[in-house]
């Protein structure tokens, strides 16, 4: 009977049993974590801010106090908008670049020149 281990076969493992470990949350990088965390902070504070504004405007008497509310509603879910889009950026370019699968090394080797 030959041995199975030169010919690069390995036996199976032994059987174990399954270990039931359940997560409460996904094993993510601490970065993605913060990726996720600015982006529920910036929707709350984009709810939050539309929200007040509209309540604001109950207590004007005539249209043009209205519409002077409506457009600085508008203009301030613009910059909300706009520092959102600008952290998920900046944040996303940075999550890229530190990425840990360039430390694993390259697959396989350069052939031998000499």
């Amino acid at each position: 009977m030959a041995d199975h281990r030169h010919q690069g076969w390995a036996p199976p493992p032994p059987n174990r049993p399954p270990v039931s470990r359940r997560r409460r949350f996904p094993r993510w990088r601490p970065l993605t974590w913060v990726v996720l965390a600015f982006n529920l902070l910036m929707l709350v504070w984009l709810v939050v801010g539309v929200n007040a504004a509209s309540d604001q405007g109950k207590s004007c008497v005539d249209q043009v106090c209205e519409d002077a509310n409506d457009v600085g509603t508008a203009i301030g879910a613009g910059v909300i908008l706009f520092v959102w889009a600008a952290g998920a950026v900046i944040l996303g370019v940075i999550w890229l670049v530190t990425n840990r699968s360039f430390q694993r090394g390259p697959t396989r080797q350069p052939p031998q020149r000499w």
